[in-house]
């Protein structure tokens, strides 16, 4: 096959084969397919471009660091839906002793008000 060059400023030419430039577009579209359908990346194709296989590589790394930065995105908010309820179970625990304390200082009404509100709050 006829070799592709492509200049790479005055100090060196970058020798690519447009078979191994075939070979990467063909591994790229299926990686496109790979990914619409939330599959692992198709496998590095036998190519003679250390070029190529570098550029397949870096399009493997950076897969890779997406697909971990989402596995981190997730776990963080489980970890804000768990650290709410624990909030929410918190405050309701801090309505019930402060609703306490009044109704043990003869206060009634402030505990039933304070009763309303908390009740008010978690309904919202």
């Amino acid at each position: 096959m006829e070799d592709l060059v492509i200049e790479d400023g005055a100090t060196s030419a970058l020798e690519i084969t447009l078979g191994d430039f075939l070979v990467f577009i063909n591994w790229m579209n299926q990686t496109e397919k790979s990914l619409d359908r939330a599959e692992p990346l198709p496998a590095l194709p036998n190519l003679d471009s250390a070029k190529v296989r570098g550029w397949i590589q870096l399009v493997q790394r950076l897969e890779e660091r997406f697909r971990r930065s989402e596995e981190k995105k997730l776990a963080l908010e489980a970890n804000v839906i768990a650290q709410e309820a624990q909030l929410g179970q918190l405050l309701s625990h801090l309505h019930t002793n402060i609703a306490s304390l009044y109704e043990n200082l003869g206060q009634v009404q402030k505990a039933e008000d304070v009763r309303r509100r908390a009740e008010a709050l978690h309904c919202a």
